[in-house]
């Protein structure tokens, strides 16, 4: 039977794993990076402590591939270094910490992603808002609504979707919220984040949002209503 990674003949499939393992501590940075990129890809979780044991590399790059690498197998053996990560000095590397620590889906990450928020790299703090919606914690809201305010937009704009996904009953007060705030960039992303929740209760605040006083808030509010219309008509 063909196992995930489509190599079939065990043989070859433990020669990979081997070679791989060996490439790990080529002399060149480039071939360690490919050689970790490689094992995330195979999947297999006995390639761990080979994986941790280069987390410290001297190159930013094979840190921030053997964190993408960890994430890719998915085991939670590798939850406590994935958490350093997110103190490395390259942002690089902090980014793909946090990406890894979401696709763990611990609830044990979220108090390290949501300390992402803060982080200095936009970057940085839009993989950790993407990673907490991912999870669906509802301890995520606040820092999440916090995030609104950031002063990056691609940041603020993935915020609103991670509290899209929340869940209305843990979301709509804190979202009701933010429609009343004095930047007009929270009163948009509010909006747009009250859409994806798909929740009636918002109609009556999207409405009043078409009275804004800035195109970008009431354009926002139009598509949160469109998108409401089309989650209750699926529904």
């Amino acid at each position: 039977m063909e196992n995930a990674t489509g190599i079939e003949n065990a043989a070859y499939r433990q020669t990979i794993l081997d070679t791989l393992q060996t490439a790990i501590d080529d002399t060149s940075p480039v071939v360690r990076a490919k050689a970790a990129e490689a094992l995330g890809k195979l999947g297999d979780a006995a390639t761990i402590p080979t994986l941790l044991a280069r987390l410290t590399d001297d190159s930013a790059s094979v840190r921030s591939s053997i964190a993408r690498a960890l994430g890719a197998i998915g085991s939670e053996t590798a939850l406590p270094a994935l958490l350093q990560t997110l103190q490395d000095s390259n942002p690089n590397v902090r980014q793909s910490g946090t990406e890894a620590l979401g696709n763990l889906g611990a609830d044990a990450a979220i108090p390290g992603l949501l300390a992402t928020l803060q982080d200095e790299s936009a970057s940085v703090r839009q993989s950790g808002a993407e990673a907490l919606g991912n999870l669906g914690a509802e301890a995520a809201i606040p820092g999440l609504l916090h995030t609104l305010r950031d002063e990056d937009a691609d940041v603020r704009t993935t915020a609103a979707e991670a509290l899209g996904k929340m869940g209305a009953d843990a979301a709509l007060p804190g979202l009701l919220q933010q429609v009343e705030n004095d930047d007009v960039r929270v009163r948009q992303v509010a909006a747009i984040a009250l859409g994806k929740l798909g929740d009636e209760a918002a109609i009556p605040i999207l409405m009043r949002l078409l009275q804004d006083a800035d195109a970008i808030v009431r354009e926002s509010a139009i598509e949160a209503l469109g998108c409401i219309a089309e989650y209750r008509s699926v529904a």
